[in-house]
This record gives C-alpha cells, structure tokens and sequence, in this order.
C-alpha cells in the first residue's frame, strides 16, 4: 500500500461528508495525512500536488515557512518546473499563521471571514473553481488545523475542520491536511483523534504502514497494531495501579510521620519530667543536708556535750551509771559523725565553698575509703563554675560511680575533669562488671538517662563508648552562654528518613 498517494491510502469514510465516488454529490475530497517524521509528510505530499499539477489542475499550498520550502525542492526533484507553474498561476505558496490569523476573532475561527479569505484565494485559482468542476481544479495542501491543535485550542481546530467542509459545497477543491501523530500522544486525545477522522474522506496512516503488500500483510499488521494496543491500554492499568498503590503509600507515610510526631511530643514531655524530677532531687537533697547540718547535727552535738558534761562526774556515780553515760557518749558521737557524712553525702558543703575540684576529691577519697579503686586527675587551672554546672558535673559523677564492683580489684575506675577555653570536659572510664544481673543492666539504663538529661539541660552533649575495660562516658558541657535551643531527638533521623 502507498502511503504517499491518497488514491490507493486505506480509507475511513465520514458520514456528514461523502466521497467524491458518491453520485449526486459534490467533487470535493477531504484527506488527512499522519505522519512522524517531515521527510515523510513532504514525500506524500508532493506525490499529492505533482500529480494535480501534471493532470493540469491548480495547486495551493498553505505551509509553515519549512515545509513551503521543501516541497518546492521535491516537486523540482520530481521534475515539476514550478517557475512555469507559478507563471501560469497554477501554484501558490501562502505562510499558514498569516493566513489563519486573517480570519481569526478572539483566537477562533470566524466563519463569514473565512468564507471571505479563503473562497477569494480559491476562486484566484487558475480555471473553474465551483463545486461542478469535474474532477477538482484546485488541490490543497492545509497546515492552519495542525497550527491551532498545536496552540492547544482543540475545539478551534475541529471547528475550522468542519468550515472546510461547508466551505466544499461551494468550491470545487481536494484538501489534504497533515498532523504530526506525536501530537496525539496522550489518553485524552482518543476522542479528539476519533473526531479529526471523522471529518476527513480519507484518513492516512503515518510511515510504518506497509506500502506494499496483499491483503494478508496488511491484515497481519493490524493485529500487531492491535496487539501493541492492548499492551498500551495494560500499560495504562498497571500505571494506575502503581499510581494509587503509591498514593496509599504516602497517606501511610504520613500516617507514621503523625505518629512518630505523637511520640516525640510525649518524649519531649518525659524529658522535661525527668530534668524536673533531676532538679527537685537535687534542691530536695540539698535542703536535707543543709537540715541534717544546722539543726541535727547541732541538737546531737549539744546531746554529746551533756554526756561530756556527765563523764566528767563519773567519780560521784554508781559504776552501772558511770557505764551507761559513757556508752551513750560514745553512741552520741558516733551519731554526729554519721549524721555530718550524711550531709556532706547528700549535698557536700565544699562543693557550694571550695568548687567542684575539691568536692570531687573529698567524694573519691571517700568511695576510696570503702573499697573503690577510682583515680582522679583534675586540671590544675580547673577553677570554679556557676552553682548549676558544679552540682551538674557532681552529680554525673556521683551516678557514674554509683554501684561499681568493688569486687574487682584489678581494675581501676578513672574520672578526668579539663578545661578548654569554651567548654568543661569530663571523662569517667568505668570497669566492666564481672556479674552482669538484670538489676545491674537497669541502673545502669537510669543512671546513663540521668546523665543524657543532666547534660542536655546544660546543652551539652555526652558520648557512651564501650571498650574493651568496660565503658567510657565522655562529656562536653559549654562555659559561654548560648542561644537555648531543644534537646536532642532521637527519633529525628528516623523522621527525616521517611520525610524524604
């Protein structure tokens, strides 16, 4: 089959408007030819004028500036002398924008002005230009349909479609128009490209269709072009499907980020209940001790003075008293002696008077007197601190130490404490526990959630290391005041993972 001439191209009929093989009817006979590629559309083309003009009939082309230009050069190539033709009045190049923009209102083709424009240019036409012409004196070759389509005015260019055919009821012509094929590339041009055939005669398929062939050949590419379509049409399917499997992916994405926003709200809450629970504790030990200190401590001092007072007199008392005044002496000053550990325990008083460099070395040497093997190195420039960061690094240090295995002899358990020139840094490097209870894992969980908020409320950060000796806490607390800022998230990473 050949694409390239309408005579023998494979036809869909259109019903408002009749072939020229109908009786009764008028001459006229409106083509339309799809193509990919330009060298195809000038090909057919040129086929399409070369043999009006060699039957002595007019030609009229009304192309975009490149297609006017290469058409000349085939129908040369052809053998055509157009330079005779022109001079005889039988061919005519017109630029389509010009053309379509003389009858055009608002951007949409008039009718009267069309009639107007393009009658005129029909009738200027070498020979009889009315519709009793027999055959058509006039063949067309239109772009100014495929220029609207491509200005995306599709109801325009189905209109001017449909003023051609009125228009053939007046003047004996035969028109070919050509639409590039990509431009019906989408699955809401069907029923645009079954419109634009059905207002064609003869509707040309692009390059691909055989040219040659019997009947079996041509059969046997339909059912390829069938077949390719139901994988198209299976296409679209599976891509509907990926598209609302995708959807509900995302509505679920959203859904977690919901929930994962919940729990960092009630994370954040729990932080700040921790560091209120942290911060009444250490108020709450503090006044303890300044109580057990100022009045306790004094009453049970007084109480040993009296008993002093007592021993004193032992001479004048029986030997069972003089026994028990003595006992009670010493049991009032073992009581003092416990009652001022207690304090200096529950909130040293070097700490508030001497800094935290002397607090920590009054605080070993204690754990040191009941069987711990801790060593302390604190900077000699260490200096003092505001009240909040040394009870902060005092207290690190206390739950850091607090239940160490003093079982285990051979392992030493070592606190560093230096200073930068903007932060405090803080090393504990504990031994690693030879009996590993579950009671043990769990206050070790508290005391390292003590130690992260602590440190966060001073907005700092801290590292826990395993190592082969056990487990090394390295802390970084700012000296410079800072913009404050929101505590570490955990959980963010995980919400920018899904985010993105």
């Amino acid at each position: 089959m050949n694409t390239g001439h309408s005579a023998t191209a494979p036809t869909l009929a259109k019903s408002s408007h009749p072939s020229s093989q109908d009786s009764g009817a008028h001459l006229c006979r409106h083509s339309v030819q799809f193509y990919y590629d330009d060298h195809f559309l000038i090909a057919s083309l040129s086929d399409f004028l070369r043999s009006a003009l060699n039957a002595g009939r007019s030609a009229l082309v009304v192309a975009t500036r490149e297609h006017r230009f290469d058409c000349a050069e085939s129908l040369r190539e052809k053998g055509i002398d157009l330079r005779l033709a022109i001079e005889e009045g039988r061919y005519q190049a017109l630029d389509a924008a010009e053309t379509l923009e003389q009858f055009l209102v608002d951007g949409t083709p008039d009718e009267s002005l069309f009639r107007e424009v393009v009658g005129e240019i029909i009738s200027n036409a070498t020979g009889c230009s009315t519709a009793e012409c027999h055959p058509p004196k006039v063949a067309i070759f239109g772009e100014m349909v495929a220029l609207l389509l491509q200005r995306g005015d599709i109801q325009a260019a189905l209109k001017l479609e449909r003023m051609w055919n009125e228009l053939s009821g007046a003047y004996s012509f035969e028109l070919l128009c050509g639409y590039r094929i990509s431009s019906f590339d989408r699955p809401a041009h069907r029923e645009f490209f079954h419109r634009i055939c059905s207002e064609h005669d003869l509707v040309m398929p692009a390059e691909g269709y055989p040219e040659r062939g019997d009947e079996k050949d041509r059969l046997r590419t339909i059912a390829l072009l069938q077949q390719t379509e139901q994988v198209l049409k299976t296409e679209v399917v599976e891509r509907q499907l990926a598209e609302a499997q995708n959807r509900e992916a995302e509505h679920q994405k959203q859904q977690l980020l919901k929930e994962i926003r919940k729990h960092e709200a009630v994370e954040e809450e729990l932080r700040k209940f921790t560091r209120c629970l942290l911060t009444a504790r250490d108020e709450e030990q503090r006044r303890i001790a300044s109580e057990l200190h100022e009045n306790m401590a004094q009453l049970v001092a007084a109480l040993s003075l009296y008993f002093g007072v007592l021993h004193q007199e032992k001479a004048s008392l029986n030997p069972r008293l003089a026994r028990a005044v003595a006992s009670s002496r010493s049991v009032s000053d073992s009581l003092l002696n416990e009652i001022r550990k207690l304090s200096r325990l529950l909130h040293p008083p070097t700490l508030d008077d001497m800094g935290i460099g002397i607090a920590l070395k009054e605080y070993v040497e204690h754990m040191n007197r009941h069987g711990g093997r801790i060593e302390l190195e604190v900077s000699p420039e260490i200096g003092r601190f505001n009240r909040e960061l040394e009870i902060t690094v005092y207290r690190i240090v206390e739950e850091a130490l607090d239940r160490i295995d003093s079982r285990s002899h051979d392992s030493v358990t070592t606190v560093r404490l230096m200073r930068s020139p903007s932060s405090l840094l803080l090393e504990i490097e504990t031994p690693q526990s030879a009996n590993g209870s579950g009671e043990a894992s769990h206050r070790r969980g508290t005391r390292f959630t003590g130690i992260h908020e602590r440190v966060m409320e001073h907005r700092g950060s801290v590292h826990f290391t395993s190592t082969p000796s056990g487990t090394l806490i390295s802390v970084t607390l700012p000296l410079e005041p800072s913009a404050p800022r929101s505590p570490a998230r955990p959980i963010t990473p995980l919400l920018q993972k899904i985010a993105s």
